[in-house]
């Protein structure tokens, strides 16, 4: 899919639904489709002033961490734009390739269903996203770290 494509600039569907942006993410996504889709999510999420944001990932059957950086980033603009972001449907084999290159899925919070999303989107929970068990701290070590300062 190329940027000069007519049916690349279509191929951007969006939906509000209860007050949720659901962005359905073309299977054939590349590097120019991640520029392209984080440009206009972000142009809609100002525009409509939406609570949440739902990156549907199911059609993903590949996805290079370049990409994968790039909405990750999408995910932490829109957070910074004050609107709550969930990825969701990642295939397992995404997920394996991601996890096999050591990607960082510090900033992005998932769900397996759309329902699962809208569910955590709408309820009072924090949204909170996925953590290597190495970042997490002890209580000793906050104790210590404390009486460093």
């Amino acid at each position: 899919m190329k940027m000069n494509d007519r049916s690349f600039f279509s191929g951007i569907n969006m939906q509000i639904v209860n007050n949720t942006i659901v962005i359905p993410v073309n299977g054939d996504m590349d590097d120019d489709y991640a520029m392209l889709l984080q440009k206009k999510i972000l142009e809609k999420v100002k525009a409509t002033s939406v609570r949440g944001v739902l990156i549907d990932m199911s059609d993903v059957k590949t996805l290079d961490t370049f990409t994968f950086s790039l909405l990750v980033d999408t995910a932490r603009m829109i957070s910074m734009l004050g609107t709550r972001v969930v990825f969701v449907g990642f295939q397992p084999g995404v997920v394996s390739a991601l996890v096999d290159l050591d990607v960082d899925f510090k900033d992005i919070s998932t769900a397996v269903t759309m329902e699962d999303g809208f569910e955590l989107l709408q309820s009072n929970r924090t949204i909170i996203p996925f953590y290597d068990a190495s970042d997490l701290m002890t209580s000793s070590s906050i104790t210590e770290k404390n009486n460093e300062q």
